[in-house]
């Protein structure tokens, strides 16, 4: 095969729609973990070059309000709200769901440059605050400078953003799940290249390189969807005018979300300053099995979802989200369970450098194990939120949310600042409240779409949940025995191979007990496999998978 063959097959890889839940949750799924796999080298590399140091956490906090931007605008509106809008109004009229989409994309520009002025003028005043005051005015300074950096970069990641929701309300997921992967590359560059003559400038830096990759690579598929941008903006029409009344309560139930991230960033400073890295790394441990399988399988249904309230068939509808539900149980509730009994060795393997003391290891490895009680809920709380936002219904999550968040501020508040419990509080308070704002949500959609029993809610968890639980103690075993009595764990292949046994033998028990227990959602990972194009098992059920794509 020459070189113009395979580059014309990688093209029509590239350029390929996925049509059904599945395939675009695979896709997702993967470049999810590999981006994942990505973020964590960047914060072992940042590790490496700046230690447990007061510089990566004046980063980190700087930091802080430009990702809150991004999320209010981007995961605000148009990961949820923008694609059930344009998708309806893409199968009535091509032209004029374009003409909508522009008017959106511009007036997000309109309100994102005013603001990123304003917190560019008003940085140190928004450090001071956001660092309780403890921050020096030399860290104030320094935390300013990076803070103004990476918000001017936010106007090509939000860009870039614009087009993803796009690409996959056209049911493209392979090069929007490439963009954010591009972006991870872009900081690494900044890390590895910048920092050693720039110091804590280089990741900043690299931010920016990262958000023009995560815009570049997109824009040729764009083109190919025949998308006509226009700069006007039509304050009459339909799609801007139902997304201006859908995204305020999105906007701030994202804004609420960001808000609590900020003042447990805040609480963690009043701990101690470095703990604001030892919280960050343990959230971004606990987020992995989240974006991996709960993020993928909710943005891969989100479309489906829609196209069936849009088709008034509520019956098929509920099929689609207890499939999904399931299959993002199945595979998150023994990811907590993986990361509740082996934290300590995770930690060690993902942040193990010299820079990274055993007191930081254990204090990371602590606040995990309390985020691991609520992987499951933070998991399916993505799925729930967009089964409302299909309905287009985005008033219900915010106002539960706005009930749990207090609940998990006020916890955090008391057991923090008052009875100085140490920063694992944070964690615990936050695993508490998304369990309980989690079981809030399903109740409420169960009544807006005729009630869930227990054969189709409790049962399939209760079983998966006896799994994961045996799974843990398959888990706790070989990892003490091996530590104990064969391995020298001081050693990283060695604590590498302890991990990978207590795994092989944790994941056969989840595996063998699902079976017996009758899981269907175990057949989703026989249809991994096939996606692999690996031999496909004996069936093992009689009764039908419940579809999982329309």
């Amino acid at each position: 095969m020459n070189l113009k063959t395979k580059t014309n097959k990688i093209k029509s890889m590239l350029a390929k729609t996925q049509n059904t839940i599945l395939s675009a949750a695979f896709i997702l799924a993967i470049a999810t973990g590999f981006n994942a796999v990505l973020g964590l080298i960047k914060s072992r590399l940042l590790v490496q070059y700046f230690g447990v140091s007061n510089h990566l956490a004046i980063f980190y906090t700087a930091d802080k309000i430009p990702n809150l931007i991004y999320s209010v605008l981007v995961i605000g509106a148009f990961s949820t709200v923008f694609i059930p809008v344009f998708t309806e109004k893409l199968k009535k009229n091509k032209e004029a769901a374009f003409k909508s989409a522009s008017s959106i994309i511009n007036a997000t520009f309109m309100l994102l440059v005013p603001v990123g002025v304003l917190i560019i003028i008003f940085a140190p005043s928004i450090l001071r605050l956001i660092s309780l005051g403890i921050f020096s005015d030399s860290e104030i300074l320094l935390g300013t400078n990076l803070m103004r950096i990476m918000i001017a970069s936010q106007v090509f990641l939000i860009a870039g953003s614009l087009i993803t929701s796009i690409l996959q309300s056209f049911k493209y997921f392979l090069v929007p799940a490439l963009a954010p992967i591009s972006y991870n590359l872009g900081m690494l560059f900044g890390i590895i290249f910048l920092s050693p003559k720039m110091g804590i400038y280089g990741p900043a830096l690299g931010v920016v390189l990262g958000s023009l990759l995560h815009l570049s690579i997109q824009t040729p598929l764009l083109k190919k969807t025949g998308f006509s941008f226009s700069f006007s903006i039509n304050l009459k029409d339909r799609g801007l005018l139902e997304t201006i009344k859908l995204v305020p309560p999105r906007l701030l139930s994202v804004f609420l979300s960001n808000a609590v991230g900020t003042i447990n960033n805040s609480l963690a400073i009043f701990v101690s300053t470095t703990s604001v890295v030892f919280l960050k790394f343990a959230t971004q441990l606990q987020t992995f099995p989240v974006m991996l399988f709960g993020l993928s399988i909710a943005s891969a249904s989100l479309p489906t979802l829609s196209r069936e309230t849009d088709e008034g068939t509520p019956g098929r509808f509920k099929e689609t989200f207890l499939a999904s539900l399931h299959q993002t149980l199945f595979l998150v509730l023994p990811a907590s369970m993986f990361f509740l009994i082996l934290r300590i060795p995770i930690v060690r393997l993902v942040y193990g450098t010299s820079n990274f003391p055993w007191e930081a290891t254990l204090k990371t490895a602590y606040i995990l194990a309390f985020f691991s009680l609520s992987v499951f809920a933070q998991s399916a709380n993505y799925l729930i939120t967009r089964a409302f936002y299909a309905f287009k219904d985005t008033k219900t999550p915010v106002l539960i949310y706005l009930f749990t968040m207090v609940i998990n501020l006020t916890i955090s508040v008391v057991l923090v600042v008052l009875l100085k419990l140490g920063v694992w509080c944070i964690a615990l308070s936050f695993s508490l409240t998304s369990i309980l704002d989690t079981v809030v949500l399903l109740y409420f959609l169960g009544k807006k779409i005729g009630g869930f029993n227990f054969d189709e809610i409790l049962k399939p968890f209760i079983k998966i949940s006896y799994a994961a639980v045996a799974m843990g103690a398959a888990l706790y075993i070989p990892l003490k025995i091996l530590d104990e009595y064969v391995f020298d764990t001081t050693r990283t292949l060695n604590l590498l191979a302890v991990v990978i046994i207590a795994s092989l033998v944790g994941s056969t028990v989840y595996l063998t007990l699902t079976k017996f227990f009758k899981v269907k959602e175990i057949e989703l990972f026989y249809k991994i496999l096939r996606k692999l194009k690996l031999k496909k098992p004996k069936q093992i059920y009689h009764h039908p998978q419940p579809p999982i794509s329309a």
